[in-house]
């Protein structure tokens, strides 16, 4: 089960006082998506991933601990802008403000997955062409940070999956078959190599819907 509880939490950046649930305890029981998303419980605790102040719009995991720059960041056009953009919900924007805070400070890493979480929660609101949008952006984020050495997932060859995935998702089908052609032949990691070969199945079928990693061993999803 999920064990929720309140605090009250004050702004680094402006000092205002705000109360979150914040997370004490979850489960999870079934298979991850093959983006890594987990399943039920954990599924559900996402609105307790990330907080945002309602009054200067400073968004991070903990925004009682200030990111480097961030009061600069968060006056900058980019954020405003964002901020003030419906199109989104409420929790994918902070998410998105996480992204623009850790992408300026060149954390490409904890950029694409916020990039991610985004997107999980536009597929949770059925909002398919603004989740393609941030895997879009999430897919760039990853190739940056994989150029910059940075670290996105530890196994093996993980993060060649989870980029081929958001290249699936997001309807570049393309760019994820040359990724598991040029990629395929350095990974060493047996389930690595087998989730490789059920996303090209997946692509030779123009199959862009989200899977889990048991599907891609045989195992039909609940």
């Amino acid at each position: 089960m999920t064990t929720l509880y309140k605090r009250k939490v004050c702004c680094s950046v402006c000092g205002t006082g705000t109360e979150f649930t914040e997370i004490m305890s979850t489960n999870t029981c079934g298979s991850p998506d093959l983006d890594t998303r987990p399943p039920e419980m954990q599924r559900s605790t996402m609105f307790a991933w990330v907080q945002r102040c309602p009054e200067c719009g400073y968004s991070a995991s903990d925004i009682s601990e200030a990111a480097p720059a961030a009061e600069a960041l968060i006056a900058g056009a980019e954020y405003r802008a964002l901020l003030k953009d419906e199109a989104y919900s409420a929790l994918a924007t902070s998410f998105l403000c996480v992204a623009i805070l850790a992408r300026e400070v060149k954390k490409f890493g904890a950029a694409t997955w916020a990039l991610i979480h985004a997107a999980w929660d536009c597929d949770d609101s059925d909002c398919a062409e603004l989740a393609g949008t941030c895997r879009k952006k999430a897919a760039e984020m990853l190739v940056l940070s994989e150029e910059h050495c940075q670290q996105v997932a530890g196994q093996d060859g993980a993060s060649t999956a989870i980029l081929v995935d958001l290249l699936r998702r997001s309807g570049q089908k393309e760019a994820a078959r040359h990724v598991i052609s040029t990629r395929r032949g350095l990974i060493k990691e047996n389930v690595i190599i087998g989730i490789l070969d059920y996303q090209d199945s997946l692509l030779a079928k123009n199959d862009i819907s989200c899977h889990t990693i048991a599907e891609a061993f045989g195992e039909k999803p609940q």
